[in-house]
């Protein structure tokens, strides 16, 4: 049986050699709860679409884009605007994610030597409901032929929150994230001719609110893994925000022949979040407490600065247009998006001089930067219009496929990072000047499961001596020689989104 804290004279005090290491394993998972708090699916942070026109074509927008969601989309679309036009809308959402873990033996609860084998339930999100995907926005000409400008706010798309229980096998992945995020957009294009247009967008990153949560071991005995849980679990927390990250999108339109169109949109400039955050870290058992003070210059303090690199992006699309005289009766357009997340290679988290008193010790804390290996993604996306009653009734869909993120061994329950296929349906109606548009889409992550032997998300074990290259049987566990703490995302994961869009758009 496990002994109890009191058996082994708790606070222990630590070696030299178990500092360094208590030192590295504990900010190590500070990092990491810093590092996964903005990650909302597969994709990286962004992923998925917003606009209700744009939903329903499955994001095959980047060249019919013709409303303000054409400011991110492609900005260059936002000349084909006539007029002056007002748009809201809102982004509904359900959510489901769910995780079962591998069955492991639970080396920190031994039963005469030999260790029981624990098996898990699954778990769920349980707060799979997203109400509030906002987007307001005005473009008008300002009475200049041949320009258009816009000017809107909008929530990315993404799932901004999710929980899961305390007590659950996902508990050492996470147990609750939530990440608000808001792009303000000012744009401007320019039609030089009816077959060639330009346009900019300059864009406001603004991170309200951004939390996470996971659970660590504490446990500093040498030779010791508890894989299932431990009496020394600290429940370890980031809350932070950032109120300004700057961005920006080229986009242009082409039109080489009558019933063909050509678009391409690019990020240009390169962006990281920097989130000013502070860190709270406390015991599960109630036997334990104030078993950690953050301080700096011997006075209480836990603020911390998170970094997190935003990628560059290009997409590309051909638009094929079906006209009856001069209208348009449907269009088909296949669309190409590349996210360059391998500039993601790590997240930097920066305690500017922080000192932790861990288990009576004191220790300096200095820049950390933890990897994360994801990779580019590709995504390809098929959709389009088509005028059942021209400027009365437009029905529409599209499907979509979206290339990993990472690899199955780094998959966590934080976002889908698996491969995301989908499909969508939309339509629009027309009365006088309004337009009321409905969109419906189906995300679906096809189920990714990563045995125990290939699991890279390693349980945090803040005062382990256990130490680099993991090799030392006086100080790791002979079962995870190598690893230095249990694997714990070896399992089966599962994901799929419903969601809903409603736009409504006055044109004058």
């Amino acid at each position: 049986m496990r002994s109890s804290p009191s058996a082994r004279q708790w606070p222990l005090r630590l070696t030299p050699a178990s500092r360094s290491s208590a030192r590295r394993g504990f900010w190590t998972a500070l990092a990491l709860v810093s590092s996964a708090s903005s990650t909302l699916h597969a994709g990286g942070y962004f992923p998925g679409t917003y606009g209700a026109r744009s939903l329903g074509r499955a994001g095959a927008f980047s060249v019919k884009a013709d409303d303000l969601s054409a400011a991110t989309w492609n900005p260059a679309g936002l000349a084909r605007i006539e007029g002056t036009l007002l748009q809201l809308g809102n982004r509904f959402g359900y959510n489901a994610l769910s995780f079962t873990r591998a069955p492991t033996l639970d080396w920190g609860n031994l039963n005469g030597g030999v260790p029981p084998f624990v098996e898990f339930s699954e778990v769920d999100n349980q707060a799979p409901w997203q109400g509030l995907g906002p987007l307001l926005g005005v473009a008008t000409s300002f009475g200049l032929e041949g320009w258009m400008f816009a000017f809107g706010a909008h929530a990315p798309p993404g799932v901004p929150r999710e929980q899961f229980p305390i007590d659950g096998g996902q508990r050492y992945q996470m147990v609750e994230r939530e990440v608000l995020m808001i792009e303000a957009t000012a744009s401007a294009a320019y039609r030089f001719s009816d077959d060639f247009a330009l346009g900019l967008t300059l864009v406001w990153i603004s991170v309200p609110r951004l939390e996470y949560e996971l659970v660590i071991d504490a446990n500093q005995f040498p030779g010791e893994a508890n894989p299932v849980s431990s009496e020394l679990d600290m429940r370890t927390r980031l809350s932070g925000s950032d109120a300004f990250t700057p961005s920006a999108v080229l986009g242009a339109w082409y039109r080489p022949a009558r019933s063909l169109e050509l678009g391409l949109a690019l990020s240009v400039l390169p962006a990281s979040i920097d989130a000013d955050s502070t860190l709270s870290v406390v015991p599960l058992s109630p036997e334990i407490e104030d078993s950690v003070e953050l301080r700096r210059e011997g006075v209480p303090a836990d603020d911390v600065s998170l970094t997190l690199p935003l990628p560059l992006t290009a997409r590309a699309g051909v638009r094929y247009r079906h006209l009856d005289g001069d209208v348009e009766r449907f269009d088909l357009e296949l669309d190409v998006a590349y996210e360059s997340w391998s500039r993601v290679r790590r997240f930097a988290l920066e305690t500017d001089g922080l000192v932790a008193n861990l288990l009576a010790q004191r220790i300096d804390i200095g820049s950390i930067a933890v990897e994360k290996h994801w990779r580019d993604t590709l995504g390809v996306q098929l959709g389009g219009d088509y005028a059942v009653m021209p400027e009365q009734l437009t029905l529409r869909g599209g499907v979509f496929y979206e290339s990993a993120v990472a690899s199955p061994g780094y998959t966590h329950v934080d976002f889908a990072s698996g491969t995301q296929l989908g499909g969508s349906l939309g339509a629009s109606l027309f009365v006088a000047s309004v337009e009321v548009v409905l969109a419906y889409q189906y995300r679906h992550q096809p189920q990714v499961v990563v045995s125990e032997g290939d699991a890279r998300v390693l349980q945090e074990t803040p005062g382990s001596p256990c130490r680099e290259p993991y090799t030392d049987p006086a100080l790791c566990h002979p079962q995870y020689l190598g690893l230095g703490s249990p694997p714990v995302n070896g399992g089966a994961f599962r994901s799929h989104s419903h969601l809903l869009g409603v736009d409504v758009m006055y044109r004058f």
